[in-house]
């Protein structure tokens, strides 16, 4: 492996962890143990390992539902997990990889096989998946391989395209850190906004600086990008100062360097969907989502974000003949 990888292996048996670590820490990995579920969903978040290797017999938490519940985080979602369970546990292979296992090893393993799928998942995950490495969201060439798979499924969806105004004029005024702290709260509104309206059918992904992307099905659409404002509205304050705050904006300098007052940083979220359009490329969808998007942004400015659906057709006329 090209550079040292952290992995986490959740078993609740001593043996196997014991002989898993030996394995990987000769693959050259820095190992991380847990030996029930909920201790693995700690580590997990806590660590941000590059890999975990998740028992399926866990007791208490099982395995599957770790499974399920790394996936639904956004700190943990975009981790490649590789499941481990007994000969005669297709239905649980199956399960697991419908909730979003990258692979399995059936018990007893051999070593030489734990390895090779070890370096071949981290290699995949650091090929396809491009994770953003601050929000661990999947990266643009994820959001277009999902994007492309719905259209190549004919699966209905909405394309959400969402930046923040003003962040050049907050990363200004005060700094690069606390503009991270700003995109990973945007992370985090936009991730709990489609657990709560979309759990089923949506996808977020960080196109990158403050540029965020996201996939849901056209019932909740409007609710995911309300839900997303709406939480967004409400937590950026905690990232001003007092007074900052309270005068409802903040005084930075412009591209040229002169001084300027600016408000808050809202959103702009342009969405595109099925509905309307024949969307048969990823060009076109983020084409048309960043129009929407570049609409509302180049508006007055204004307090609260905004969201703007496409509502065009591309159909021009009907011949009456």
């Amino acid at each position: 492996m090209a550079s040292k990888a952290r992995v986490l292996v959740v078993d609740d048996d001593d043996a196997v962890r014991r002989t898993l670590a030996r394995v990987l820490d000769q693959a050259g990995c820095e190992v991380l143990q847990s030996a029930d579920g909920d201790d693995g969903l700690r580590r997990a978040a806590e660590d941000s390992p590059d890999l975990i290797l998740l028992d399926v017999g866990l007791p208490a938490l099982s395995g599957l539902e770790v499974l399920r519940a790394l996936r639904r985080a956004r700190r943990t979602s975009a981790i490649p997990v590789i499941m481990l369970t007994g000969l005669s546990g297709v239905a649980d292979k199956v399960a697991g990889l419908e909730l979003g296992a990258d692979d399995y090893v059936t018990k007893p393993f051999a070593v030489e096989e734990v390895r090779a799928r070890v370096e071949s998942a981290l290699r995949r995950s650091r090929r396809d998946l491009g994770a953003n490495p601050l929000t661990r969201l999947p990266g643009s060439p994820a959001i277009k391989d999902e994007t492309c798979r719905r259209i190549r499924d004919k699966v209905p969806f909405a394309f959400h395209y969402a930046d923040m105004d003003h962040f050049k004029a907050f990363n200004d005024a005060y700094g690069f850190a606390a503009g991270d702290r700003l995109i990973e709260t945007l992370a985090d509104c936009l991730t709990e906004s489609i657990e709560t309206h979309d759990q089923a059918e949506g996808f977020a992904g960080h196109v990158g600086g403050d540029d965020f992307a996201a996939l849901t099905s056209l019932e909740a659409a409007p609710h995911v990008a309300q839900s997303l404002c709406g939480l967004f509205d409400l937590r950026r304050a905690r990232h001003y100062p007092e007074e900052d705050r309270a005068r409802g904006f903040i005084r930075s300098v412009d591209r040229r360097g002169r001084p300027e007052a600016f408000p808050l940083v809202t959103l702009s979220v342009g969405i595109v969907t099925t509905a309307a359009r024949a969307l048969d490329r990823f060009s076109k969808v983020a084409a048309i989502a960043a129009e929407m998007k570049a609409c509302l942004k180049s508006g007055p400015p204004r307090k609260l974000s905004r969201l703007a659906f496409d509502r065009r057709t591309d159909r021009i006329h009907e011949d009456a003949s």
